[in-house]
C-alpha cells in the first residue's frame, strides 16, 4: 500500500522579447521617431512635437498601440484619440508622459502625466492619471477617463517598477518645494498611496526666482530596486558668471514597501562660465552602473557631458568617468530594445548620440557621438519615458494539476493545489466544496479548484482514478500428503513475487507453511494477500477392534471405530449368528455397549467413503467380533 501525493503547480508564462517588443516605437522630438522592429532603428516621422516628454506603448508583438507628449493622445493610425486633447502633462516637461498597463486588463492603461516646473505654464501643478481603452473605437482606443488629480504640486520627474508581487506596478514623482519621493501602487483595484519617502536633496527654484532648477529625469533600473535622479540649480553671480550645481541622487528602492533609502546624494559642477544641470539618467541594463547627462543654457548651448558611475563601488560618486563633453547638449538618456543607450542631443541636432555597450565599465562602454540619423526632423530634449511595461516574472510560481492513481485498498491521497507568494494570499474552492488549499479523497472521480487571486481566478481539474489488481488466495487450504494445491493471480500484473521467490503468475505449492503475494499492474498500485495451507493424510485409515469386553471395568467396555480423516458416507451393522440385526448406525461417533447381547461372536458390515483432492474414495468391509465379559 502507498499514499500518493499530487501538487498543483502555477506558472505564469509572459514572452520573454516582449519587454523589449513593447518599446520599439519611438517618437520623440520636433516629429521625430525610431522604429525597432527590425532590430536596427530607423528614423520615422510622427505628428508628435514636442520640446522634451513622450511616451509610446506596443504589445507584445511590437504592434504600435498609441503615444503620448503628455497633453495629446495619438492612435497607431497617428490620428488623435477621442478626447485625447488637453491633458494635464505638457510638451515642456521632462517627463510628462509615463504609460501603465492594468494589472487585470490588457486592453486598458493609465496614462500618468507630471506638469511642466510645478504647473506654472498651465497652472495645474498636480500629478495626474488618465485612462486609455484600447478595446473602444474599433480597436483603435479612446481615452475614456481624463485627468484624474493625484497630489501636487510635483516637479517634471516620473518613473515606474513593478512591486515585488510582479503584478502591481509603483509609479514615482518628486514634490516641488520638497526633499519628498511619492509613489503610488497600480493594483487591480486601482490607483493607491501614496508612499512618501523624505530623502534626498530637496527640488526648489533657483535664487534667482527661476523655477526651471527642477527639470531633468529620474529612472527605475529593470531590476526594480535602485533609482537615479538628475537636476541642477544655477545662480548669477555677475553679469557673466554663473554658480551651477549639478545634482544626483542614487537611492535604494523597496519594492515591497515602495520605500526609498540613500546610498549615495552628491552635487556635481562648481563657477562656470556658463552653467550645468543635471539632465538626463539611465542605469545599465545589469543595474550596476549608471549614467547621466548634464546640459549648458536652457537653450542648448554651453558644455555638456556624459558621466557614467559604478554602484558596485563603496562610493559610487567617486568612480565618476566622463564619457563625453559637448557644445551641443545633451538631452534625455534612454535604454533602447537593441541594447544601447541613447542620448538625445539639441540644437538643430538630427541624430541620437549612444552608449553601445552599457554594461561596461569605463570608456570601454563605448560612446558614439553621432550614433543613428533622425533624417530630416530633429532632436530635442526628450526622449519616450519607458519602462519595463510587461514583466518577466520568476519562473516558477507553481501550478498545473496533475491526473493521478488512488490504488485500490490504499490510503485517501492529497490533492494539494497551495500556491504561494510574498505578496499574494490566494483563497480557494474546490468542487468539494472545501476551501483549504488541499484535500483528501478517498475515490474516484473529477475534481475542480479555484485558486483565488486578488486580481485573478485560476481553475484547474484532476481526475482521479482507481487502479491495483483485485487478488484473492481463498481460505486456509489443506492437501494430501505428495499432493500440491495450485495459487494464480492471473496475466494482468506487469510485476509478481511470491514468498517462496517465484515471479510467475502461477505456482503449485505442496508443502505446509504460510504463502504471500506481492503483484503491481501498470500503473504501480501494488496489492497483497496470504494463505495458509496446511497438510493431512488422505488414506483415511479406519480402525475396528476384533474383541470388546462390556464388563464395567472401563477398559474397552464399548465397541467404536477409530480414524483419522472426515468421512462423507458411513454405515455399520451388527449381525447375530441368524442374520438378525443387533445394531444399525450412521454415525462414525458411534458407541455400543452389547447391553442385552450374550457373550460370542458377531459379524458385521462396514461402508464409509471420504474425498480427497477433489475425488470421493470408498470402502466396504466385512468382519467379525467378540464379545467377551
Amino acid at each position: 500500500m502507498r499514499t500518493l501525493f499530487t501538487v498543483l503547480c502555477i506558472t505564469l508564462l509572459v514572452s520573454a522579447c516582449s519587454a523589449q517588443a513593447q518599446h520599439t516605437f519611438w517618437p520623440f522630438g520636433f516629429n521625430s521617431g525610431l522604429d525597432f522592429s527590425s532590430g536596427t532603428p530607423v528614423a520615422i516621422s510622427t505628428p508628435l512635437s514636442t520640446d522634451e516628454g513622450c511616451a509610446s506603448i506596443s504589445d507584445t508583438n511590437g504592434q504600435l498601440l498609441f503615444y503620448s507628449n503628455g497633453e495629446t493622445v495619438w492612435d497607431r493610425n497617428n490620428n488623435v484619440m477621442p478626447n485625447g486633447s488637453g491633458l494635464f502633462g505638457s510638451y515642456s516637461s521632462s517627463q510628462s508622459a509615463l504609460i501603465v498597463p492594468f494589472p487585470d486588463d490588457p486592453q486598458r492603461f493609465y496614462l500618468f502625466t507630471a506638469p511642466p516646473q510645478a504647473g506654472e505654464w498651465i497652472g495645474q501643478p498636480n500629478a495626474a492619471y488618465s485612462i486609455v481603452d484600447m478595446a473602444a473605437n474599433g480597436g483603435n482606443g479612446d481615452v475614456v477617463m481624463a485627468n484624474v488629480l493625484l497630489d501636487g504640486p510635483v516637479t517634471e520627474r516620473l518613473t515606474a517598477t513593478y512591486h515585488a508581487n510582479g503584478r502591481d506596478v509603483w509609479v514615482l514623482y518628486h514634490r516641488w518645494e520638497s526633499d519628498a519621493y511619492i509613489a503610488y501602487l497600480v493594483t487591480c483595484q486601482g490607483v493607491e498611496g501614496p508612499v512618501v519617502s523624505n530623502i534626498g536633496q530637496a527640488m526648489h527654484g533657483n535664487p534667482d526666482g527661476s523655477g526651471a532648477s527642477p527639470i531633468g529625469c529620474m529612472r527605475m533600473n529593470q531590476q526594480g530596486d535602485r533609482l537615479a535622479n538628475a537636476w541642477g540649480r544655477s545662480m548669477a553671480i555677475t553679469n557673466s558668471d554663473w554658480q551651477s550645481t549639478a545634482y544626483f541622487d542614487v537611492l535604494d528602492f523597496d519594492n515591497s514597501s515602495g520605500l526609498l533609502s540613500i546610498i549615495r546624494s552628491d552635487s556635481i559642477g562648481g563657477t562656470v562660465e556658463l552653467f550645468s544641470r543635471g539632465y538626463g539618467v539611465e542605469f545599465a541594463p545589469n543595474g550596476n552602473l549608471v549614467y547621466m547627462s548634464d546640459h549648458g543654457l536652457l537653450n542648448g548651448g554651453g558644455y555638456s557631458t556624459i558621466r557614467q558611475y559604478d554602484l558596485t563601488s563603496a562610493d559610487p560618486m567617486n568612480t565618476e568617468v566622463v564619457l563625453a563633453t559637448e557644445n551641443r547638449a545633451f538631452g534625455s538618456l534612454q535604454l533602447a530594445p537593441d541594447g544601447k543607450i541613447y542620448a538625445a542631443r539639441l540644437n538643430g541636432a538630427t541624430y541620437l548620440s549612444a552608449i553601445t555597450n552599457p554594461d561596461v565599465v569605463g570608456p570601454g562602454c563605448g560612446f558614439v557621438d553621432n550614433a543613428v540619423s533622425l533624417g530630416a526632423n530633429p532632436s530635442t530634449w526628450g526622449l519616450p519615458n519607458h519602462w519595463d511595461t510587461y514583466p518577466t516574472p520568476p519562473p516558477d510560481d507553481p501550478i498545473a494539476l496533475r491526473d493521478t492513481l488512488l490504488c485500490a485498498d490504499s490510503d485517501p491521497i492529497t490533492l494539494d493545489a497551495t500556491w504561494t507568494h510574498p505578496f499574494q494570499t490566494p483563497s480557494y474552492l474546490w468542487s468539494t466544496g472545501e476551501t483549504t488549499a488541499s484535500i483528501t479523497v478517498s475515490s474516484a472521480g473529477t475534481y475542480v479548484v479555484e485558486v483565488q487571486l486578488p486580481c485573478s481566478t485560476l481553475t484547474d481539474t484532476v481526475q482521479v482514478k482507481t487502479g491495483g489488481i483485485a487478488i484473492d488466495l481463498g481460505e486456509e487450504r489443506s492437501i494430501c500428503e505428495e499432493d500440491s494445491v495450485v495459487f494464480d493471480v492471473g496475466p494482468i500484473a506487469v510485476s509478481v513475487y511470491w514468498s517462496t521467490g517465484d515471479t510467475t503468475h502461477r505456482i503449485a505449492v505442496r508443502e505446509e507453511g504460510h504463502y504471500n503475494v506481492t503483484v503491481a499492474d501498470v500503473n504501480g498500485c501494488i496489492t497483497t494477500d496470504a494463505v495458509f495451507v496446511g497438510s493431512r493424510n488422505c488414506q483415511c485409515p479406519l480402525y475396528l477392534p476384533n474383541t470388546f469386553t462390556p464388563n464395567g471395568d472401563g477398559i474397552n467396555d464399548v465397541l467404536h471405530v477409530a480414524m483419522d480423516c472426515s468421512l462423507t458416507e458411513f454405515e455399520f451393522v451388527l449381525f447375530d449368528r441368524w442374520g438378525r440385526t443387533l445394531h444399525r448406525t450412521d454415525d462414525p461417533e458411534f458407541r455400543w455397549s452389547g447391553d442385552g447381547v450374550p457373550v460370542g461372536v458377531y459379524a458385521y458390515t462396514l461402508n464409509y467413503a471420504w474425498q480427497a483432492q477433489q475425488a470421493m474414495h470408498t470402502v466396504q468391509r466385512n468382519g467379525s467380533v467378540s464379545l467377551l465379559r
